[in-house]
């Protein structure tokens, strides 16, 4: 036999143990390269020192504006997500601000992560007290290249082994544009930034907002937080809000969950001051006791027939005896005096724009009893009383003096004729005339007509008597919080009916507030308007039935934008929304989100939210949001602060 293999002395102690000591030789050798080291250290560059990390080499797989940086296991948990860094490329004298975007991840230094030996190790670390020594590894986004004080689109990217540096909060602060007075939480990965908008930077709030998210998410939290903030800071602030949730804000939050966060905060509970709620005549709202209740009526003369005839889905054939029948009503209050009756109401007249507003003082008593004439009209009574009054005609005596033609042939002929309710009664032969001037056909187009228009008038909400109309100069009050309580209409129709009426009032009244505010040469008033569950006001079906309401919403916005007019549209079904709407906003707070279909359609339409956020959206927690703002730097992570307001939940 061969000569017997040498054996590996035994270790000491436990034989489970790979560790085993140095022999003195080598020691003393270790000791050597340690002196050798420290001196070295002793003259390098002392801002080093505070250095958290290093840029490492670019590889086949990187990608412009991200760069890998590798960090001690010290220094690993100095740069959590979102945390701001300072790369200083040493080799040209270049710096960079950047952003944490991945990781930080945790990597062995001897062998790869996935080899077999380190995965041996880690699971049988039961058994193994060995383990190798690891570093990290983070991505770092490029946000620019420092000239000055001045920030500029990065032409080069930092070199390999440039020193990472940490910005202070106080300047993360200012870089990310965390600055302002209205609070909307804490910035994830900071321990004390806030997340911070001047409510009176008119390129913030007038932009427009969509907060987004699934049921659960938080939403309805931070439309709450975001009417307490809105009005500690003075803003006139409008909520159309569908469910009543909002009508009991003036009040402090009692749950306890929203109790216990906002002690977590060192905030206390309170309700919003001067709070008024409105809902319509004849309709409840949940906050029976409020001493500031407001019901109100529509003008049925505000409303543009064009978006009428679209909210109330008629077909073809409807709109076109709709759109004939406003003409005759039209050209009736004009024959009647009832408008216009002065030169300055001709005037108005002339400047009429009926793809916004409808014609003064018509009501809807007059249309209906328009289209009960033209069904009169094309009955067989209506038919027959016609025969008898042309031959009654052929037949009558020369006229009188300052006699008509209509007004003869209709004492000729006596005739019931239609049923009128309106003041038109007083002028039936007037309104037969005008209705055989605009001949029509099919009656039971118009009957159909008929019945949506009574359907309509039975919802007694326009034109009531003794009901005010909307007072918009109420609402536009500054600090004031007005919430419109449509939770007891039961009808999605008439919610838009409502909220179109309300939106296009209140742009004509800030548009008269803001030429006022130009000609003292003053600020005007900002005005925030939120609208719950926009996606049944303004979905993709609704805005393609209903062109000319999407255009009233439209100009709104864009127009409101530089007369402190800004919208907040709530939704927790975006796909709805199409994207016309989506590119109203400018500003978003994005809850959770689980729907990939979904996630992948807003990341196409909302711009600058980079792909490790998106990869959060299905994951955050209730309470936090991904918030991409325009005086943002970038997008951000946020914890949205706890409602100090009594919230209402609803099924």
């Amino acid at each position: 036999m061969g000569a017997r293999a040498r054996q590996p002395p035994e270790p000491d102690g436990n034989p489970n143990e790979v560790l085993r000591k140095l022999p003195e030789a080598d020691l003393d050798t270790f000791t050597e390269l340690r002196f050798q080291a420290d001196e070295a250290a002793a003259q390098l560059d002392p801002e080093l020192e505070n250095a958290v990390g290093f840029t490492h080499f670019d590889t086949a797989s990187s990608q412009d504006n991200l760069i890998t940086v590798l960090m001690t296991r010290d220094d690993l948990h100095k740069l959590p997500s979102q945390t701001l860094v300072r790369v200083k490329s040493q080799a040209d004298k270049r710096s960079y601000l950047g952003v944490v975007v991945r990781g930080p991840f945790s990597e062995p230094d001897a062998v790869a992560a996935n080899s077999t030996i380190a995965v041996g190790v880690v699971v049988q670390g039961k058994k193994l007290s060995y383990t190798f020594d690891y570093h990290g590894r983070a991505e770092i986004e490029i946000l620019g290249e420092e000239r000055g004080s001045t920030l500029i689109p990065p032409g080069h990217r930092p070199r390999p082994k440039s020193p990472v540096f940490l910005l202070d909060d106080e300047e993360s602060e200012h870089v990310l544009g965390m600055e302002g007075e209205l609070c909307l939480g804490m910035v994830v990965g900071y321990k004390e930034m806030e997340a911070r908008i001047d409510a009176l930077d008119k390129s913030v709030l007038p932009r427009h907002t969509g907060i987004i998210g699934t049921t659960g998410g938080g939403k309805s939290t931070t439309v709450a937080t975001l009417i307490h903030r809105a009005q500690s800071s003075g803003i006139a602030t409008i909520v159309f809000d569908v469910e009543g949730e909002y009508t009991h804000v003036d009040q402090p939050t009692d749950e306890l969950t929203m109790l216990a966060a906002l002690e977590r905060r060192r905030q206390v509970p309170e309700g919003v001051k001067d709070l008024h709620i409105h809902h319509l005549t004849g309709r409840d709202t949940r906050n029976r006791r409020h001493k500031h209740r407001h019901p109100f009526a529509l003008n049925f003369s505000t409303l543009s027939p064009h978006a009428i005839a679209e909210i109330l889905e008629m077909t073809d054939a409807q709109q076109e005896r709709f759109h004939k029948a406003y003409e005759v009503t039209k050209l009736l209050l004009e024959d009647l005096k009832i408008f216009p009756k002065t030169p300055d109401e001709q005037r108005q007249l002339l400047e009429l724009d009926e793809l916004s507003t409808g014609y003064p003082r018509m009501t809807l008593s007059h249309l209906l009893d328009v289209v009960s004439t033209y069904i009169h009209v094309l009955s067989s009574e209506g038919r027959a009383e016609s025969k008898s009054k042309a031959k009654g005609a052929s037949r009558q005596a020369p006229l009188l003096p300052g006699e008509s033609t209509e007004e003869s042939a209709a004492e000729a002929v006596p005739s019931q004729g239609p049923q009128l309710f309106s003041e038109f009664k007083e002028h039936k032969h007037r309104v037969l005339a005008r209705v055989n001037e605009q001949s029509s056909r099919n009656e039971v187009s118009w009957k159909a007509l008929f019945g949506r228009l009574l359907r309509l008038r039975r919802l007694k909400i326009f034109d009531v008597g003794a009901a005010p109309g909307v007072d918009y100069d109420s609402m536009l009050t500054p600090g004031r919080v007005s919430v419109i309580d449509l939770s007891d209409t039961d009808s999605p129709q008439l919610n838009n009916l409502v909220i179109a009426d309300i939106l296009r009032g209140l742009q004509e009244r800030q548009e008269e507030r803001y030429q006022r505010a130009q000609e003292h040469n003053r600020p005007i008033d900002p005005v925030l308007i939120i609208i719950e569950e926009a996606h049944e006001f303004l979905s993709a079906s609704r805005i393609t039935q209903m062109p000319v309401l999407f255009e009233q919403v439209a100009r709104i916005a864009k127009r409101g934008r530089k007369r402190w007019l800004g919208l907040v549209f709530v939704t927790q079904l975006p796909q709805h929304l199409p994207n016309e709407v989506l590119g109203l906003l400018n500003n978003f707070i994005i809850h959770k989100m689980t729907d990939s279909t979904v996630i992948s359609r807003m990341q196409k339409s909302v711009g600058g939210i980079d792909e490790s956020l998106w990869g959060r959206v299905p994951r955050l927690a209730p309470g936090q949001a991904i918030a991409s703002f325009s005086s943002f730097k970038r997008p951000l992570m946020i914890a949205v602060d706890p409602a100090p307001v009594k919230r209402l939940l609803v099924d």
